[in-house]
């Protein structure tokens, strides 16, 4: 190319139709008509630097714009193609003018941005839609590829196997290799890790047996090394070793493995292993040749159809389903279907009774379903093995040393016994580990955050514990409580608002001591001492005890010792039922109903009848409850369940020494929390905690007769306590309500007014009028001055001993001998005393409980003791007469009576409880106190009754004869009248007479009076009453002669004249003292 060529080049060329425009506005100026809308000029320009390339194109230097021409105006320049270069130019505008077009330029080009986007991305897509079918197309022809090479691997060893059947199964192993190459099975997951069974300290028989044939015989097989591993079942590992001597031998003498069974059947309840077991198991006998295939399957129930597989082994997981017959002879038939038979694995939760008759339906099932094992739950040697493998890898527990495994496996081995059936073994002790590290990150948290508040980044200084190193568990992670904290127990608290019980709240708080002894003890790495969940509760009834028995069942939740802490009560005789039979079942399901709590069997005394003999007379339904009870009770230190059995502690006693021997062993009576009865004080205290809850109040003096009125009361067999504190309150606020109402006419509520002694006791002043009651007892007495001044002074030093705040109980007389002739009044007296005794306040009746010596005696050896006591329990808060108690001297029965006796009056419940009075003629009970030095040291008061003299007979002969108003005539009551001396006369001699009975004789002597007083006023026409009745002195001696002639004499000796002076100066003298 020449030189001109190439200047003409230079030059840009314009092909635009709108060129003159162009030349024109080049000297700047605008006309009017483009001063709106400047004219634009586009072309092509190519730069000068262009060459030609040697395949004869123009070749430019795209970066060399140096030649481009200067025009007046705006130009735009785009680079179009290599070389080639666009040009729009435009004529000059204003600001605003060029403002918009770059505004419009702007917008085109992101438009046009957007538009390549979009079809950029949907090319994309197209190439992705693209490949995927591509990739699909691979898969299918790579799983046709595969399905064709195993059909051909399936038909080369089928017709392998029709050429050379006496391949072994080793080499039909290999050929099946590459479909062997799968994953291993996942039937369970792995808890431990895989171990060097050879590592494993405690070694079992099986494990050295087989590491012996590692060593010597240079066997190998890692499925022998698994279920070495595992943890405990040593009689399966025993087996998995006799399977492979079976097939070994079987190998060597070229024998069928068909002769062999190799199904197996596991027990087991959850967390025993026997997943993993039998997932072992299937690649084991695969290992050993046994199945051909790892072709298993596993089935989780049974079926009504017949079943069919194809597998060469099947695991029936859930074979509890699996308990009809017909289902067991699929289970055969489906596996005969080869040579030799498919083994099958039979898992079972709870082997039913239904199950094993299915299992054993005929000979073959027998045969083959021999290899069963029970799978036992985890014991303290199991679970110490688990936690020490399973805290291996968790550095939470620093190392394998820490002492505080051994406080985690006590915790596991409780939890064990426990839940018992419902324990999961490997499954529980991994959940109590996880929750072990997780309360030790929060803790730890906790720590930091504590230490973290009063710290700041800028001291420079790090957090560290003291107490334990930084994140390792500590001994309150794995308890999960501390002992101090029990006193701060909810239940703890509200036991010590309760009135009285302070023995009881001392021996539950010895129960908290040792539970803190322990907890200091695992510190040290030492073994805790036992605490025994089942108790005694021994007292009367209204004592608390099952108020006590709920709050204990809170304490001992909060000890971790009961899981729930509910309370189920039940009386005696809830569990005893009608019928043979239903002891059992109602004892059983009221403590399944218990688990995790506490049940409460109220009137346990009551399961335990004594014959008259004190021997165990209980019916065979009482009988029945009791041995069930010793039957499902452990009384074991881990048992989630307290049984309290409460009852009188008297008759508990006798039950445990009479009954089964093992109820002693359930329920020690060394460790029985003993309820004492309220005292007055106690007594008083609670009437104000329900007045105050009723909302009501009483005046001081309401207060001090209630006291007395329940001291009094506690004297009662029956009494019941706090329960006698509610019916007294009842009685008095009923009491009020009436006073109230005759009080006033209008109806309105009457709890506003305040209760009154009255209220409490009708007769409450009684002590008051003791003084004044006395003398009334006695006014019909003739004689009993003597009597009458000696319970004075009782009366007198209780009054003095109150004034001075001393309890004269410990010091008035409770027993009492009453000694002299018959008919003296001992008996009538025996009557005024209780009256005597309950108006000071001492007895809580002024009831007699009269009895003979014929009451005591049993008839044979063994009885007399018993119903010694039972009269005292008639006796108790009363008064007790023995009558004729001279007859207690005898033989070896009498003996044992007094001993009794003796014995009975030491007790603290019958003590200052009870009045008992001895009664009986002078000198045969100064015999019976000499035979018994015991029995006159516990009667030391000694009252005598006198034999009553003849003017006594007559005065009491007037005094009886008054109460019906018969008077004797004025000759007769004349002091010194003849009559007078003339009947004294006849009473000497009938008192010398024998059997004279004074007293009584006298009443009998009255009653005949009387009946001829009234005869003969009916037989008088004329007597009208008016005059009032007497006795004349001939009726009065017809009277006295035949009382005489009854006691055989025919008439009384006459009296002459010095004998009868003498008479009436010793009556006039007797009188007179």
């Amino acid at each position: 190319m020449s030189s001109d060529n190439m200047d003409n080049q230079d030059k840009p060329e314009i092909n635009d139709a709108n060129h003159s425009h162009e030349s024109d506005s080049s000297d700047g100026q605008e006309t009017p008509s483009e001063s709106n809308s400047p004219s634009i000029t586009e072309g092509i320009y190519k730069p000068t630097s262009s060459t030609n390339s040697p395949d004869g194109q123009i070749q430019s230097n795209t970066n060399d714009t140096s030649s481009i021409p200067n025009i007046n105006g705006s130009l735009f320049i785009e680079n179009i193609s290599p070389g080639v270069w666009k040009m729009t130019l435009s004529a000059p505008s204003t600001e605003k003018q060029e403002d918009q077009r770059e505004s419009e330029e702007h917008k085109e080009e992101a438009e046009e941005k957007q538009d390549e986007q979009e079809k950029d991305e949907q090319e994309e897509e197209k190439k992705e839609d693209k490949e995927e079918e591509k990739k699909e197309d691979q898969d299918e022809k790579q799983t046709e590829q595969k399905e064709e090479q195993e059909e051909k691997q399936e038909e080369e060893q089928k017709q392998h196997q029709e050429e050379s059947p006496e391949d072994s199964a080793e080499t039909q192993n290999e050929r099946e290799s590459s479909h062997d190459e799968e994953k291993d099975l996942k039937w369970t997951d792995m808890l431990i890790p895989d171990e060097d069974f050879e590592s494993i300290v405690d070694k079992s028989p099986s494990q050295i047996e087989w590491l012996r044939q590692k060593r010597e015989e240079n066997q190998e097989n890692k499925y022998l090394d698994q279920i070495m591993s595992m943890v405990g079942h040593e009689e399966v590992k025993n087996y998995f070793l006799s399977v492979k001597d079976k097939v070994d031998i079987s190998k060597r003498w070229n024998k069928p493995l068909s002769e062999w069974s190799f199904d197996l059947l596991l027990h087991g309840l959850d967390g025993t292993g026997k997943k993993r077991i039998a997932q072992i198991y299937a690649e084991y006998l695969h290992s050993l040749g046994v199945v051909p295939s790892r072709n298993f399957a596993i089935e989780f129930h049974g079926s009504n159809e017949e079943f069919k597989t194809d597998a060469t082994l099947v695991f029936f997981s859930n074979a509890d389903y699996i308990d009809r017959d017909f289902e067991i002879l699929n289970i055969l038939t489906a596996s005969e279907t080869t040579d030799p038979p498919k083994p099958f694995i039979l898992s079972y939760r709870k082997l039913e009774s239904a199950s094993r008759n299915a299992i054993h339906v005929n000979k073959e099932s027998l045969r083959r379903c021999e290899n069963y094992f029970e799978l036992k739950n985890y014991g303290e040697s199991e679970i110490s093995q688990m936690v020490k493998r399973l805290c291996k890898t968790r550095p939470e527990f620093g190392d394998g040393d820490n002492p505080l495994l051994n406080v985690l496996v006590q915790k596991m081995l409780k939890r064990a016994l426990k839940e018992k059936e419902n324990f999961t073994n490997a499954h529980a002790v991994v959940e109590e580990i996880e929750s072990v590290i997780e309360r030790c990150q929060t803790r730890n948290s906790e720590a930091w955050f504590k230490w973290a508040k009063t710290h700041s980044p800028q001291e420079g200084k790090e957090y560290e514990t003291e107490e334990y190193k930084r994140h390792n568990v500590a001994l309150e992670d794995i308890l999960d409580s501390k002992p101090r904290d029990f006193r701060n127990n909810k239940a703890w608290k509200e036991m010590q608002k309760l009135i009285g019980l302070k023995q009881v709240k001392e021996d539950i708080e010895h129960m908290i001591d040792l539970a803190e002894f322990n907890y200091q003890s695992q510190l040290l790495g030492k073994q805790p001492l036992p605490i025994s969940h089942n108790r005694c509760f021994l007292g009367a009834s209204g004592v608390g005890k099952t108020t006590i028995a709920a709050l204990y069942a809170e304490i001992l939740t909060g000890m971790g010792l009961l899981s729930r802490g509910h309370v189920i009560t039940k009386r005696a005789s809830d569990l005893i039922g009608e019928h043979i039979g239903n002891p059992e079942v109602r004892v059983t399901e009221a403590l399944n109903e218990a688990e995790g709590g506490v049940l409460i069997i109220d009137d346990a005394h009551t399961l335990f009848t004594e014959s008259s003999t004190g021997n165990n007379d209980s019916d065979v339904l009482r009988r029945a409850v009791i041995d069930t009870l010793v039957a499902h009770v452990s009384g074991s230190p881990g048992e989630d369940r307290c049984v309290i059995l409460c009852g009188y502690a008297d008759k508990m006693e006798r039950m445990f020494l009479k009954s089964n021997p093992g109820l002693e062993m359930r329920f020690p009576l060394e460790s029985a929390l003993r309820f004492a009865s309220y005292n007055d004080d106690e007594l008083h205290q609670i009437l104000k905690q329900k007045m105050e809850r009723d909302g009501i109040s009483a005046s001081k003096e309401a207060h001090k007769v209630a006291r007395d009125v329940l001291s009094r009361s506690r004297r009662r067999t029956n009494f019941g306590n706090g329960g006698d504190v509610e019916t007294l309150l009842s009685q008095a606020k009923l009491r009020r309500t009436k006073r109230l109402k005759n009080s006033i006419t209008e109806l309105f509520d009457y709890s506003g007014y305040p209760l009154e002694a009255i209220d409490f006791d009708p007769d409450f002043d009684r002590s008051e009028r003791a003084e004044e009651n006395r003398d009334a007892l006695f006014e019909d007495f003739v004689g009993f001055q003597a009597i009458t001044d000696k319970f004075q002074k009782y009366h007198k030093m209780t009054v003095g001993m109150r004034r001075c705040g001393v309890d004269p109980k410990p010091h008035i007389p409770w027993a009492f001998v009453f000694q002299g002739p018959p008919g003296t009044g001992k008996t009538m007296t025996a009557r005024k005393v209780g009256k005597l005794f309950y108006d000071m306040g001492f007895l809580s009746s002024d009831e007699v409980v009269t009895c003979s010596v014929t009451d005591l005696i049993g008839e044979y050896c063994g009885q007399t003791g018993p119903k010694v006591i039972r009269q005292f329990e008639l006796g108790l808060g009363k008064v007790l007469f023995i009558d004729e108690a001279y007859r207690l001297c005898g033989d070896r029965f009498h003996n044992e009576a007094v001993g009794e006796l003796v014995d009975a009056m030491t007790k603290p419940k019958y003590a200052h409880n009870m009045i008992v009075i001895l009664a009986g003629y002078g000198n045969e009970m100064d015999a019976l106190l000499s035979a018994n030095p015991g029995l006159r040291s516990r009667f030391p008061t000694i009252l005598d009754f006198p034999q009553i003299t003849s003017e006594q007979c007559l005065q009491l002969l007037i005094k009886r004869l008054s109460k019906l108003n018969i008077s004797l005539s004025t000759s007769t009551t004349e002091l010194e009248g003849q009559h007078r001396s003339a009947i004294l006369h006849v009473f000497t001699q009938l008192i010398g007479s024998k059997g004279w009975a004074s007293g009584r004789d006298i009443e009998t002597l009255s009653k005949t009076v009387i009946e001829h007083v009234f005869i003969k006023a009916g037989e008088s026409e004329d007597f009208d009453g008016s005059e009032g009745l007497s006795v004349s002195f001939s009726d009065l001696m017809d009277c006295l002669k035949a009382m005489m002639k009854e006691r055989g004499n025919s008439s009384p000796k006459p009296m002459n004249k010095g004998h009868e002076l003498g008479f009436v100066m010793s009556q006039r003298r007797f009188a007179n003292a």
